[in-house]
């Protein structure tokens, strides 16, 4: 068997990822693009409640869980709102990552579990 470059050099074979781990850097890697456009669509678009629920669930989440808390005067008030505003978006888009990454991973599983299958 025929030896790579760097296995020369360094000793140890390349690593081998299988097809379950492809499919999960895939997934991984797809999952935040698509966060974030459903942050922007929910966020920047007004829409119903339901809609943003199912296109983004976690600034859903996010507005029900994180408390406003009570404002201060002038430019203290902005820089809470800021804040909250920043938890709210921080906590969306990792639960949005979270959600369409174990989407995507299954919509790929799928896939290619019925690319496997032969039929009858």
């Amino acid at each position: 068997m025929r030896q790579s470059r760097i296995s020369r050099v360094t000793g140890y074979e390349p690593l081998r990822i299988g097809r379950r781990g492809k499919r999960g850097i895939a997934s991984a890697i797809l999952s935040v693009p698509l966060a974030i456009v459903a942050i922007v669509v929910c966020d920047g678009v007004v829409l119903s409640d339901p809609f943003c629920y199912v296109v983004s669930p976690g600034s859903m989440f996010a507005l029900r869980f994180v408390g406003i808390r009570a404002g201060h005067r002038g430019f203290e008030a902005f820089l809470d709102i800021l804040g909250t505003w920043g938890l709210v978006m921080g906590l969306s888009l990792v639960l949005n990552t979270i959600f369409y990454g174990l989407l995507i991973f299954g919509l790929m599983t799928l896939v290619s579990a019925s690319r496997e299958s032969k039929p009858i």
